[in-house]
């Protein structure tokens, strides 16, 4: 029998936030990356089956949800915080990716208690890859980058961020990561990390560099709590999209084997 999907949207603030569930059990509770959509989780959901409840949503200026001119981190976080309170019930599992997976950190930091665990996918790295945001601003600001979300808007999977707002979110990412082991020494739930060798592709020079840094600050994270499960995979940043039955098995043995906590007790 076929479960039931529900639709709706929630209110924060200004905008209005596209919700997705279905399933009953533990709450799986999914975070998308920036310029991402619902659609994203479609193949690991479908895998999942209905043994949880499945918890989908986009962030302001993506997909189904409205549009905002406040686009910051901390806009976006309020909108993981209005989720988690009026649709998440109680201690979810966290799933994030990408941006998704650093608002989990800092959302799970700063409301001890309210999260049952973090499954992370490629983010939430201690390690900013902007060493020019100039550079981000000159490479992000293309036709592509005008047209190329307004094209995948037409099938559900766009977002509406002008290049200038897509900068400058990366930008503060990457700096709100330098402060990213602060936020782990937060945590108060079991972590699993699953982290893309070349999360910043397979060719040039730049992606060379970039992946190498990638690779450095996740051997701090691991240095940093032994206790946090950590894996790398080899693939690029795309793993929803490439690997979804490894994630699925792992995101299953995650939820059922509900390993220890990150921190001493």
């Amino acid at each position: 029998m076929k479960t039931q999907k529900k639709h709706y949207k929630i209110p924060n603030g200004e905008v209005q936030l596209a919700v997705s569930e279905a399933g009953q059990g533990q709450t799986l509770l999914f975070f998308n990356g920036g310029g991402a959509t619902q659609v994203a989780w479609k193949r690991i959901i479908g895998e999942l089956g209905g043994q949880y409840r499945l918890v989908t949503f986009d962030f302001r200026n993506h997909g189904k949800s409205t549009t905002s001119h406040n686009t910051s981190l901390e806009n976006f976080l309020t909108d993981a915080e209005a989720v988690m309170d009026k649709v998440a019930l109680d201690r979810p599992i966290l799933v994030g990716w990408s941006l998704g997976a650093d608002l989990a950190v800092w959302y799970a930091a700063s409301h001890p208690g309210k999260v049952a665990g973090l499954f992370l996918i490629d983010g939430a790295v201690p390690v900013n890859l902007v060493s020019d945001p100039e550079d981000v601003r000159r490479r992000l600001n293309t036709p592509a980058m005008r047209i190329g979300p307004l094209l995948l808007y037409l099938v559900g999977m766009g977002y509406r961020l002008t290049p200038d707002e897509f900068t400058t979110l990366t930008i503060e990412l990457n700096r709100r990561r330098e402060q990213l082991l602060w936020a782990y020494e937060q945590l108060d739930c079991p972590v699993e990390l699953v982290l893309a060798t070349k999360s910043a592709g397979e060719k040039g020079e730049r992606a060379g560099r970039t992946n190498a840094l990638w690779r450095a600050g996740g051997e701090q994270l691991a240095r940093a709590f032994p206790k946090l499960s950590l894996r790398w995979v080899d693939n690029t940043h795309l793993l929803p999209f490439k690997e979804p039955t490894m994630l699925v098995r792992l995101l299953d043995a995650f939820v059922q084997q509900r390993p220890g906590f990150l921190q001493e007790p």
